[in-house]
Formats: structure tokens, C-alpha cells, sequence
């Protein structure tokens, strides 16, 4: 019944959350593809010549296309050299990112990106999937499938419909319902400890956007601070993004991955304190995964704000350095909403663990009764 109804809630946040108008323009898809430009891989095959022009060093650089379109193909390209530390000096066997577009006379012309760094991502990417496959075996395996099916779900569902201008806050908490839902099926199957886990981050992740809205409102936070958000409106196509609610919808999803882990964590406490002690009393089951929530707690919380912390380190470093006030800093749009951020996903860190706690003792009861029915 409570997976019904979940499910059911979910469709109708995803209807609410798609009946927003889009905002995006209507000739938003032809510019789009106008601007679009073709990313190739290549190797450096020879460097013959260096000019250079007063502090500057232009290097002239024989290239070879690694793509299957283009494969053997030959060109040349030029690299700047300007005396900063975002130089890039090309020598023979560098694999190089570079871009393409066309001539007046639908040549080719091909332009230095950076390195390419596709293939050492790649082992990356291999070697973590085989270290989960080996040490979780079958679980792992489900986790690793259920990473896939999140990850495609925000890249191929909540980014162009964001793109087309739906509503952000709607779409990412239905985006991380639906992604926990799918986890811990897969990962623990249907049953009360899922269904309690899920409860437990709906909730969570509910108080934590209500949180981050109503204080970015209260501190009047634009969500453009960030060079990122910025950069968005240069975007070909005429998109028109609600740059507040990325920001709030961003809150919610770095907040999911925490929250799954306290929810889940709980949810598997209290079935192994319910399997090893079947006749322990309600009550003595809450405080028992209260007990658990305030260990869980104490480590998650700090896990979380430094995380934020840590992807902030070097505005820090450039407050410290110029020796800012405290008042100063504190009113600049970037740390209020980096404090905004922090505090709103550990608010709906704490509150995931009461959350899930009391949907645990009610699928319990709900259990119980059940049984008692099927019994009499």
C-alpha cells in the first residue's frame, strides 16, 4: 500500500513539475545546433616550428584525428604560449582535445582545446567499477547498476527538461525520490527497510529544499553568484533559466547521496534489532534508532559541510588573504549562499533520521497487524 502510494505521489510531482511552461525560446533548437561545435581527439605527430612574437610563443603543430570519422586524418594547428602557468607546451605523443569547424570552403579547421584525458578517466572509471564488483560481489553489481540508472537519470531526464525550462525544485526532488526508490530496490530489494529508507529521504530531502527556499528568499539569494551559473545565460539557443531554483535544486541533489546513506543506514540498524530481539516494544525500538541516528549523525554532518567547505577552499584562501572582515564576508552573496547550502543539506540530513525511525516502527506495526488479520 505505502509503495503505491509512493509511486503515486511521485508521478503526480512529476506532472506538477512538467506543467510549468517552458520558458526556453521556440528557435532555442536551431540555434542551438548552429552553434554546435565537433569535438575530436587527436595526437600530436610533429612540432616543426616556434615563432616567437615578443613574450609570446606560437608553436605550429602537426596533428593526426584519432575518431572513427576522421581517423588518419592530418592537420595543423597553432599553440599560443603567453608565460603563465596555463601554458600548455605541445611535444610529440601528446593526446590532445581539439575542436572543428568549418571553412567558407567547407574545410576543416581544426582548434588547440586541451589535453585529452578521456582515456585516463577511463581506467579510472574501470578500475573503481571492478574494485566495487570485487569486494561487494552481487551487491555490488546492483549498486554499480544502480549508480548507471541515477546518473542517467539526471543527465538524460532532469538536464533537458531543465534546459526546456521546467521547474528545477519540483523536478530534482522528484529526480531523488525516484533515484532512491530505484536504489534501494535494486540494492535491498521491496521491503520495509527500503520502503523506510525512502520515506526517510523523501522526508529529508523535503525539509531541506523548504529550508534552502525559504532562507534564500529570507537573504535574498539570486543563485548567479557562482561563474558557473554565470555562464549559463551565454548559452546558444535563448534559454531563460530561474537561476534561485538551480540553486535550490542543486541543494537537493548533493544532499541525496548523505541522506541515502543515514536512511538506509538506520533502516538496516532497526531490522537487525527487530530480527535479533523480536519482542522489544515500540518504544524501545525508537530510542534504539535514536541512538544509532546520533552516531550516524555526528560523522555525516561534518562530511557534509566539508564537503561544501572543501569546494569553496580557495575563496577562502582569497578572503583570508586579503584580510576581510567578518561582516564583509559574511554578506557576500557567494558565502551566503555556500552557508545556505551546507546548513539546508545537513537539516535534511538530521531530519532523515526521525523520519525514517517512525516510518520504520509504522511499516512494523503495519506488519504486526497484518499477521494478526491473516492469523484470526
Amino acid at each position: 500500500m505505502i509503495l503505491k502510494v509512493s509511486i503515486v505521489s511521485l508521478i503526480v510531482l512529476i506532472l506538477l513539475s512538467l506543467s510549468v511552461p517552458a520558458t526556453v525560446l521556440a528557435d532555442g533548437g536551431a540555434l542551438a545546433e548552429e552553434y554546435q561545435v565537433n569535438i575530436y581527439r587527436a595526437i600530436v605527430i610533429e612540432t616543426p616550428d616556434e615563432r616567437v612574437i615578443g613574450d609570446t610563443v606560437i608553436q605550429i603543430v602537426q596533428i593526426r584525428i584519432l575518431n572513427r570519422d576522421l581517423r588518419g586524418f592530418e592537420a595543423t594547428i597553432t599553440n599560443t604560449l603567453v608565460g603563465n602557468d596555463y601554458d600548455i607546451r605541445l611535444v610529440r605523443g601528446n593526446r590532445i582535445s581539439v575542436h572543428m569547424e568549418l571553412s567558407a570552403d567547407n574545410e576543416p579547421l581544426f582548434y588547440f582545446q586541451g589535453y585529452d584525458r578521456s582515456l585516463p578517466l577511463l581506467f579510472l572509471v574501470s578500475f573503481f567499477a571492478i574494485c566495487v564488483v570485487v569486494l561487494g560481489r552481487l551487491k555490488g553489481l546492483k549498486a554499480l547498476i544502480a549508480l548507471t540508472i541515477t546518473v542517467g537519470l539526471v543527465i538524460f531526464g532532469l538536464v533537458p527538461l531543465l534546459l526546456r525550462g521546467y521547474n528545477p525544485i519540483l523536478l530534482s526532488i522528484a529526480t531523488c525520490i525516484l533515484a532512491a526508490i530505484v536504489t534501494f530496490s535494486i540494492c535491498f530489494g521491496v521491503g520495509k527497510k527500503s520502503m523506510a529508507a525512502i520515506i526517510g529521504v523523501s522526508g529529508g530531502l523535503l525539509v531541506g529544499g523548504i529550508i534552502a527556499y525559504l532562507f534564500g528568499v529570507v537573504t535574498r539569494i539570486t543563485g548567479f553568484s557562482h561563474g558557473d551559473a554565470q555562464m549559463l545565460q551565454y548559452l546558444p539557443g535563448g534559454y531563460v533559466f530561474d537561476f534561485r531554483g538551480l540553486l535550490f535544486a542543486g541543494i537537493i541533489i548533493g544532499a541525496l547521496g548523505a541522506c541515502m546513506d543515514v536512511a538506509i543506514s538506520i533502516s538496516s540498524s532497526m531490522i537487525e534489532i527487530k530480527n535479533h530481539k523480536p519482542e522489544i516494544s515500540k518504544a524501545e525500538l525508537i530510542q534504539s534508532g535514536f541512538n544509532i541516528g546520533k552516531d550516524i549523525m555526528g560523522s555525516m554532518v561534518n562530511t557534509l559541510v566539508l564537503a561544501y567547505t572543501g569546494s569553496s577552499l580557495a575563496t577562502i584562501l582569497i578572503f583570508v588573504g586579503f584580510e576581510m572582515g567578518f561582516s564583509e564576508v559574511i554578506n557576500l552573496e557567494s558565502i551566503s549562499t555556500e552557508i545556505v547550502r551546507a546548513i539546508a543539506g545537513s537539516l535534511g540530513l538530521l531530519f532523515a533520521i526521525p523520519i525514517t525511525i517512525f516510518a520504520f516502527v509504522l511499516l512494523e506495526k503495519k506488519k504486526q497487524s497484518d499477521t494478526k488479520s491473516g492469523t484470526s
